[in-house]
């Protein structure tokens, strides 16, 4: 398909917002699924768009996906992270892989779910998020990212094979 015969009309973003125009770039990212000892899954709060998700952000040049998660779980949680095994690949429409940022840019991602092991370090802020914490995976805050969502209900399935969305 082409940029031409993307109807991008019916499609939301990661918030559940209609997309207004084609997105701007595609773009690369990783995420990390974390769990403490009960169980519960790690989520920030984003200072952007005050919507929750797991830690992660986008792939720079000369990374890999695994450095991506590694580093960026470490800038916006303080923890050390060992990368255990993917958990799907995210792109088409119906994942929500469009991310809206405050200036109006929209992103397409292709975003590679990791689950992630805490090794070392201690929860903390950065300045990407205003809160941070765990939940159970039934007790999600309201203002969970839809993408989010689905990735987080794939990696609850226990299946070893990855998704590709």
């Amino acid at each position: 398909m082409n940029a031409e015969d993307f109807d991008y009309t019916q499609w939301c973003d990661s918030t559940g917002a209609p997309l207004t125009k084609m997105p701007d770039r595609l773009g690369v990212a990783a995420n990390g699924f974390i769990r403490d000892k009960t169980g519960k899954i790690l989520l920030q709060q984003r200072a952007d768009n005050g919507f929750w998700g797991m830690p992660g952000g986008q792939v720079e040049l000369g990374e890999s996906v695994e450095q991506t998660v590694v580093r960026e779980v470490y800038e916006e949680t303080g923890l050390e992270v060992r990368v255990e095994r993917l958990i799907g690949i995210y792109s088409e429409p119906e994942s929500h892989p469009f991310m809206r940022y405050p200036d109006g840019t929209i992103v397409h991602y292709v975003t590679h779910v990791f689950i992630c092991e805490p090794i070392a370090g201690a929860l903390q802020l950065s300045s990407e998020s205003t809160d941070i914490g765990y939940f159970a995976a039934d007790a999600l805050p309201a203002q969970t990212l839809l993408s989010h969502r689905i990735r987080i209900a794939d990696a609850l399935t226990g299946l070893v094979y990855p998704f590709i969305r």
